[in-house]
């Protein structure tokens, strides 16, 4: 016995209970739509339950048609958040600017959309009516509608620009990676506070000496980056430094820099090396030199040194590494001769310091030789000018389409 139904159209509607029982039951349809309007939809069966689509675009994921009337396109290839200077006080881009090319038609209103993994966090509207040929330029600076900017969305390539009118929409990726790839940058604009996140590399260098260590390199890692944090932040929390903050086009921003230690996208190895003798080690960081300066890099180990029979060496260590680990810093933007010439006040290749005293009463430069004395440790920061530096490390390439 069989049953065959053939219409244009068939509408079941049943007020109660709807029991389809068979051996095998085969349905096909372009598209199909199960709804459960109060209760729970349930699918069940005795062995697995296969749902696939296999449509003619099934393997195109997330990859939306070329819209054939209008296009958006990236128009600069380089981005700094709050167009932060260069180092040489080169003027950057603070805005990714965009084109919005119409090909066929006229439109009267469009939507510049900017979307987190599909969510929207920035939205303007394009008034200006637009016909095929127009060419329309739109800027953004990279701060969501809540005004905060996350160089991670760019670098994890979450983000999309699209221009709709509702009906017509064209997007392309925002995608870009970091100048350097070891920083990340969080800026909350509303409440003027730059979070810094910078990864650092730190081994394990041994112990030297015959008496046992009283801290394992767990304990050292956490105070190197302790030191990274409290000489390289600049939070307005100093209470001798009436000066740490930094200041952008006009504003004053508070800035928290983290370390994390990792092996992925890092600066390059520093060894943590615990001195139980008698004899005080140096601690030296020529990383990747270059040139003459190749010199230095060749005879100076990459490591900061625990002397444990010094005085005060806990605070010393902890300042010795935010010293240290901040000549990749600022020879990353800097370059060799303003890292390891102590950005002037020691030669670069003796590492002998020029006559540079002690400043009696401000900032102490954390990465400067002092020559008539040690670091005086509560006034003892990163320069605005190095913070700004580092900064404007985190400055994007820009993927274009």
């Amino acid at each position: 016995m069989a049953i065959v139904k053939k219409a244009n159209n068939i509408t079941l509607q049943v007020f109660n209970n709807y029991t389809s029982l068979s051996k095998t039951s085969n349905e096909s349809s372009e598209e199909v739509i199960i709804e459960a309007l109060k209760q729970n939809l349930e699918l069940s069966s005795q062995k697995r339950t296969i749902m696939q689509g296999f449509g003619k675009d099934a393997e195109k994921k997330d990859k939306p048609a070329e819209s054939k009337l209008l296009e958006i396109k990236i128009k600069k290839d380089t981005f700094v958040p709050l167009g932060i200077s260069s180092f040489k006080g080169d003027q950057e881009n603070a805005k990714i600017k965009f084109q919005v090319i119409i090909k066929e038609g006229t439109f009267e209103k469009l939507t510049f959309k900017v979307k987190n993994e599909g969510t929207e966090i920035y939205s303007e509207e394009i008034t200006k009516s637009l016909k095929a040929g127009d060419i329309h330029d739109i800027e953004w600076d990279g701060f969501s509608k809540d005004k905060i900017y996350d160089s991670i969305l760019f670098t994890d390539n979450k983000l999309t620009a699209e221009v709709t009118d509702g009906t017509t929409t064209s997007e392309v990726k925002i995608s870009g990676d970091c100048k350097t790839e070891w920083i990340d940058v969080k800026i909350d604009d509303t409440n003027k506070k730059v979070d810094v996140t910078v990864r650092v590399n730190l081994k394990d260098g041994g112990v030297i000496g015959t008496n046992p260590p009283i801290y394992t390199f767990s304990k050292l890692e956490s105070m190197s980056l302790d030191g990274i944090h409290l000489y390289w932040s600049r939070m307005k929390s100093r209470s001798k430094i009436s000066t740490d903050i930094v200041t952008i086009s006009g504003k004053e921003y508070k800035v928290e820099v983290k370390g994390i230690n990792t092996q992925e996208k890092s600066i390059d190895e520093v060894a943590l090396v615990y001195n139980g003798s008698d004899k005080w080690l140096r601690s030296s960081n020529p990383g990747s030199v270059s040139g003459l300066l190749s010199f230095f890099g060749q005879i100076a180990p990459q490591r900061v040194v625990y002397n444990a029979k010094q005085n005060n060496e806990e605070r010393d260590f902890i300042l010795t590494s935010a010293h240290e680990i901040g000549h990749e810093i600022v020879k990353e933007f800097g370059g060799d001769k303003y890292s390891y010439g102590h950005e002037g006040s020691s030669n670069p290749i003796l590492q002998t310091a020029h006559t540079n005293l002690l400043p009696t009463s401000g900032e102490v430069n954390v990465m400067e030789y002092y020559s008539d004395a040690y670091y005086d440790y509560d006034r003892t920061i990163a320069s605005e000018k190095d913070v700004l530096g580092l900064l404007w490390c985190s400055k994007l390439k820009i993927n274009k389409k």
